[in-house]
Parts: structure tokens; C-alpha cells; sequence
């Protein structure tokens, strides 16, 4: 029996093959121009602003995050509530209290955020990003955060044992 010499598949471009087999790829269809920028959407689609509800032309959104066909995502806010985002924002960076060297949430020693309640200036602490992010997910607010507890932990006569 005549065996067949093993290629060296370092060697082998894996974007062009698969285990021998010709690898297609994703046609993205799903696009448009606007001016030298290719965005994804069609010109004349809607989209939902996540902030004000309002569902507006795809010429309301600046671009974001880039996908692999080089076409770039919308941003989900509107441009007007980016801009009222960014400078309630950059308000809230003034009102800040000096940064400490920890955070205030899991008292690790992290590059730090400031965390403001949204629709104010009002600055609650610095976080970081771990801790920042798991608080907006569970809603910013004490509600979400007892609805983790409950599904962690089940026994709610041990959680309020563990409070006191």
C-alpha cells in the first residue's frame, strides 16, 4: 500500500482551505456608502435609538465598531442622545472626587472609572471596569442587583443572615 506524502499544514494558507476543501467565505450583502465609509444597512433602513425610543434613519447614527468585510456597525444611540451622553459625561468627570487607589465596589487595585448615575452629574464612585459593567448589566440599581442574590443563592433566610 502506498502511503501519501503528509503536508506540512503550517505551511498550507488555512484562510484558502479547510482539511483539503475550498473554504467559502461570508458574503456580506447587507451594506451601503456614505461618502468613502461603507456601513452596514441599507440607505433608506430604520433603526431603534436604544436611549430615546425613537426609530430614526440610519443617517441619525455615526458609525462604530468594525466587521469583517470592513464595513462599519451603527452606534445604537442617536446622535443626539451620544451628545447629550458625552456631556453628562464630561460634567460628571468635573463634580469627580479625587480617584483613590482602589475600587469602591471590590476594593482591587485596578485602572478605575468614574460611575455616575445616568440622567444626572451626580458622581456615586470610581469602579473598575469589571465592576462598572456588572452594575449597568444588572440595571444600575438595587433591584437588579437582589434579583442576582436571589437566583445565587435561593435560601432567602441565609441571605439575610449573611446581611446581618
Amino acid at each position: 500500500m502506498k502511503y501519501k506524502k503528509k503536508e506540512n499544514l503550517n505551511a498550507r494558507p488555512y484562510w484558502k482551505f479547510a482539511y483539503g476543501k475550498k473554504k467559502k467565505f461570508k458574503g456580506h450583502k447587507n451594506f451601503h456608502h456614505r461618502g468613502n465609509v461603507k456601513l452596514v444597512g441599507k440607505k433608506n433602513d430604520m433603526q431603534e435609538c436604544k436611549e430615546c425610543h425613537r426609530i430614526l434613519p440610519l443617517t441619525a447614527f455615526t458609525s462604530g465598531s468594525l466587521r469583517s468585510d470592513g464595513a462599519y456597525y451603527l452606534k445604537k444611540l442617536c446622535r443626539e442622545c451620544q451628545t447629550k451622553l458625552e456631556a453628562e459625561k464630561r460634567e460628571a468627570r468635573k463634580n469627580a472626587p479625587p480617584k483613590p487607589n482602589y475600587c469602591d465596589s471590590c476594593h482591587k487595585n485596578k485602572k478605575l472609572e468614574i460611575d455616575h448615575t445616568h440622567g444626572t452629574i451626580k458622581v456615586r464612585g470610581w469602579l473598575c471596569r469589571n465592576c462598572n459593567s456588572g452594575l449597568g448589566m444588572l440595571g444600575d440599581n438595587l433591584e437588579g442587583v437582589l434579583r442576582g442574590v436571589i437566583y445565587l443563592e435561593k435560601d432567602k433566610n441565609k441571605i439575610i443572615e449573611i446581611l446581618k
